[in-house]
């Protein structure tokens, strides 16, 4: 058995610049509300687990509906295989596009989502568009996950060098995301297994924080903090600071083998 504990903190906030907070996390429990003033702890009882951020697109109303009902369905899980998140994440797509056709109101329905799995096979990590999980070691944060985006489409053919700072404004654009298109397309979600011998930190988090902040940045605010409510309150008082210009969802996870 390959089961770990977590626990820590999240943030789910507006910004600054939207009037509608369209990003939802899941953990130990559906965020669902509009915003959160603070920093919350969290930590998951039960086994296996898995918790997840989520980016709405398509527009307020629809943004934000797609956002939960992605985490809604991670929530239902009850396999917790990379091959049954994958499947879940799947038939998201498809209903999420159907919502989409058949209701004018959430046409480009859609999200981005990223995640962090304990289950019978191991610790693992996922994600479909450019919401992010990072790992710390050493000083430092590692991502570990694959944007779909123009930037790293660009990136990976050669057409551009891979940079630690925060991207244009030209880059945003996604490659993949859960719904969010006229045509229904099969989605190809991102996993990655995760070797933890004891213990480990990690960073979940949309772009509403590595859009103000560079990766630099993050480090120089999360790493300092032991506790992983400050962690978390400091990149996010920093990603305000730096304009707030997105939603802004930030989770700190320790993960402990059992």
């Amino acid at each position: 058995m390959n089961g770990f504990t977590a626990s820590g903190a999240w943030i789910c906030h507006t910004g600054k610049s939207r009037k509608v907070n369209e990003d939802a996390c899941l953990f130990d429990g559906a965020f669902g509300g509009a915003s959160t003033s603070a920093p919350m702890r969290a930590e998951v009882k039960k086994w296996p687990w898995v918790i997840a951020l989520a980016d709405g697109i398509g527009g307020h109303r629809a943004g934000a509906y797609a956002s939960r009902e992605v985490l809604a369905a991670l929530e239902a899980a009850t396999d917790f295989s990379p091959i049954a998140i994958g499947n879940v994440l799947q038939e998201t797509n498809r209903r999420l596009h159907e919502v989409g056709r058949e209701k004018p109101e959430f046409e480009g329905t859609g999200t981005a989502v990223v995640g962090l799995v304990s289950g019978p096979d191991g610790l693992f990590g996922f994600n479909v568009g450019d919401a992010r999980l990072y790992r710390q070691q050493n000083g430092r944060i590692t991502q570990v996950s694959d944007d779909d985006s123009v930037e790293q489409l660009l990136i990976h053919e050669g057409l551009l060098e891979a940079s630690e700072g925060v991207r244009s404004k030209y880059m945003h654009a996604l490659t993949q995301s859960v719904g969010g298109s006229a045509e229904l397309h099969r989605i190809e979600p991102h996993f990655y297994p995760l070797a933890v011998r004891n213990s480990a930190r990690f960073l979940l988090c949309t772009d509403g924080l590595t859009d103000m902040l560079s990766v630099k940045a993050i480090e120089s605010y999360m790493i300092p903090q032991l506790k992983p409510v400050t962690a978390v309150q400091a990149l996010f008082s920093a990603a305000m600071e730096a304009g707030g210009r997105d939603n802004i969802t930030i989770a700190i996870v320790d993960v402990e083998k059992k």
